[in-house]
């Protein structure tokens, strides 16, 4: 498997938690008891997502931004940007879910849905347009020395 199947499957991975965490959500609103899983869910967001976007900010984008041609360079800068509300929010959650086990009132509760909700939407649509925009460039751009210095990139990082 290559890298860009690895991020691929990542993204697959990703959607099967987030539906997961949907189901989840729905039903925290009705079952205060469910609020034991909300630390876990924290910890995957961590976990998964924040690493996935490390992954492609110093790994795939860099060297997407030397292989792309200017012109196609438009998406990626686009996809870029989406990380950071996204990481906001993912740290939004996080001061909730540790509040949560001082202060269960039932506005914590209705912001941590409503932040569980915009995480998700936007982590589909996020990957949804990686998936269909960004991706396809790199199986038309790279070459197979972009592939092996991406592949390098990417066995360097995970022993940082």
């Amino acid at each position: 498997m290559d890298i860009i199947e690895k991020l691929i499957a990542g993204h697959h991975e990703v959607k099967e938690r987030v539906d997961i965490l949907s189901k989840v959500v729905k039903t925290l609103d009705s079952d205060a008891f469910i609020w034991d899983n909300v630390l876990k869910i924290s910890s995957f967001f961590d976990k998964e997502v924040k690493e996935h976007f490390k992954l492609e900010e110093k790994v795939l984008f860099p060297i997407m931004k030397k292989v792309l041609p200017k012109e196609k360079q438009e998406i990626l800068k686009e996809i870029e940007l989406e990380h950071k509300p996204i990481l906001k929010m993912l740290e939004e959650f996080k001061k909730i879910a540790e509040k949560h086990s001082n202060l269960s009132s039932r506005l914590i509760r209705e912001n941590f849905i409503a932040i569980s909700h915009d995480i998700i939407e936007n982590l589909i649509v996020h990957a949804r347009k990686e998936d269909e925009k960004l991706f396809p460039l790199i199986k038309i751009y790279f070459s197979k020395e972009n592939y092996k210095e991406l592949e390098d990139a990417y066995f360097k990082y995970l022993k940082v």
